[in-house]
This record gives C-alpha cells, sequence and structure tokens, in this order.
C-alpha cells in the first residue's frame, strides 16, 4: 500500500515539474550540496512560428540569357564601317557646303567701280599709261589709253565708265595706286588738278562747305581745318559771310583775302596721303551733286 502510494505521489510530482519552470538554489552551510527546486510560475514563451510565417528563401541574380557572341563580332565591324562611311560623307557635305558658300561670296568691288570720270594727272606714252584722279572721291588710279590715242592734258577729263561706248580715250583701268608709287612730278601736278576740279565745281563747294560750315566745339571752327586758317581768321570769315553767304569763290576770296580753292584742295591732299585724319572732308563733301 505504502509503496502504491509512494509510486503516485513521485508521478504527480513529475506531473508538476513538466508544467512548471523550476529555479535551482543553494543552499548554505552543512546543506549547500543540497539543491531545492522552487517553482517560479508560469514564463511566457514566444508561440512556435506558423507555417505560413516562413522568411522567403534566398534568391540569386536572374539570369541574362547568352547572347551569340560570333554574331556580335561580326556586325560591330560592319557598323564601325558604315558609321566611319557616314562621317566620311557628312564631312564631305560640309567640305562641298563650304566651297558652295565661298562661291556665293561675293569678291569686295573696288572703290573705282563706282566711279565715272577722273582728271589726267600725266600721261606717259613709254608705258603706254595714264595716272589720273577720279572725280568721285578723289582716288588715285591707273588707266590704259587705247591704241593711237594722241596725248592727253593734265587736267583732261575722260570718262572711265562701265559703259565702253563713252570711252573715247581709255582702254582700261589697270587698278588704284598712291603718291608713294608715282613720280616726283604727278605729286607736284597733283594740287593743281584738284584745285581746277574745285573751282569747276565751285557753287557745290560754296553749298556744301563755305556757307554751312560752323563751330566743331567751342573753341574750334570748322574753317580752322582749311590749311593756315586759325581762330581769328575764321571768325573774319564767318563776319564776311553773314547772314546770305557767299554767291561764289571770287567773292569769297575778296572779302576774306584768300585763295580758298587752294586751301581746300590742301586740305583734300592731305587726307589722301593720311587716311588716319579726322574729320575727313573727302568724305563729306564728295561726290560732287549735280
Amino acid at each position: 500500500m505504502k509503496s502504491i502510494l509512494f509510486w503516485k505521489l513521485f508521478v504527480s510530482t513529475l506531473d508538476l515539474n513538466e508544467r512548471l519552470p523550476l529555479e535551482v538554489t543553494y543552499m548554505a552551510g552543512s546543506r549547500k550540496d543540497r539543491n531545492i527546486r522552487v517553482n517560479t510560475g508560469k514564463r511566457k514563451t514566444s508561440p512556435a512560428p506558423a507555417p505560413t510565417s516562413w522568411s522567403r528563401p534566398a534568391e540569386g541574380r536572374e539570369k541574362v540569357q547568352p547572347t551569340n557572341k560570333k554574331a556580335e563580332q561580326k556586325s560591330s565591324p560592319r557598323r564601325e564601317n558604315n558609321q566611319r562611311r557616314n562621317d566620311r560623307r557628312g564631312r564631305n557635305n560640309q567640305h562641298r557646303g563650304r566651297q558652295n558658300n565661298r562661291g556665293q561670296r561675293q569678291t569686295p568691288k573696288s572703290p573705282l567701280m563706282e566711279e565715272n570720270w577722273a582728271r589726267v594727272i600725266d600721261h606717259d606714252q613709254t608705258k603706254n599709261e595714264i595716272i589720273a584722279v577720279s572725280e568721285g572721291k578723289l582716288l588715285l588710279c591707273r588707266l590704259k589709253p587705247k591704241p593711237q590715242t594722241s596725248p592727253l592734258l593734265t587736267t583732261a577729263r575722260v570718262y572711265i565708265g562701265t559703259d565702253e561706248e563713252q570711252r573715247e580715250h581709255i582702254d582700261s583701268v589697270l587698278g588704284m595706286t598712291n603718291l608713294g608709287r608715282v613720280a616726283n612730278h604727278v605729286k607736284a601736278d597733283l594740287p593743281l588738278v584738284v584745285q581746277i576740279f574745285i573751282e569747276e565745281n565751285e557753287h557745290h563747294f560754296i553749298s556744301a562747305f563755305f556757307n554751312v560750315a560752323g563751330n566743331m566745339s567751342l573753341k574750334q571752327h570748322a574753317f580752322e581745318l582749311l590749311s593756315g586758317v586759325g581762330n581769328k581768321k575764321a571768325m573774319q570769315m564767318v563776319e564776311a559771310r553773314g547772314t546770305s553767304g557767299f554767291e561764289s569763290l571770287a567773292a569769297l576770296n575778296e572779302a576774306c583775302n584768300i585763295d580758298a580753292g587752294e586751301l581746300l584742295a590742301k586740305r583734300f591732299l592731305s587726307e589722301i596721303e593720311d587716311r588716319n585724319i579726322q574729320p575727313r572732308l573727302l568724305d563729306l563733301l564728295l561726290p560732287v551733286k549735280a
């Protein structure tokens, strides 16, 4: 009977031990070797993972479809060749376009193309060449006379325009020149030729300059641009001009005791020699208006 009760008690203790966790304490003293299990209560345990909460298995990189390397190797040289051909074609087209643009560009015209008349300075029969000055902008030029043309006198007026029927003495215009390339006697005769040209067109220069010239600044008058004319002389010319103005160069010369044609010719010559002189009466007073 006792053995049966003991067995039941042992089984019940085993059942409790399975249900309740135990803590083991160590006794001090003479009974320190004994281990006593003390019930600490039921502890919370994490629930077992559900079959649906499993983590997603690791995945590797996506499979890349293998390419045909042989086809790429065969096609790549062709592509490169096509690109090279296209580049060459593009360069050739650009070059052709540049050539066409160059062909379309108009060459600058010579200032002599706008000139119609000129004054002879020297006719050299040995060289068969005429040195003249144009009437439009007083440009020095070289002319080729027609065969069997009689010697032309200094200051003679000749036609140099584009109408060949009006060219009585001139065969062609050779080009422009300057004072550094002409003979000394041409330089000496040029002032006289320009002065005669001014005197023959005195009404234009009287109305365009002498009767309208005014102050360029508070200290300088336009008359002072003429050679030998200072501030005092310029004021005398203004007083002599009055409100009615000068009727001719002769009246101007008599009233002011000067040679207006010669002074204006010297100013023109200085501007021909030095293109940097400002202001330029050549650009302001020429060409002569009929």
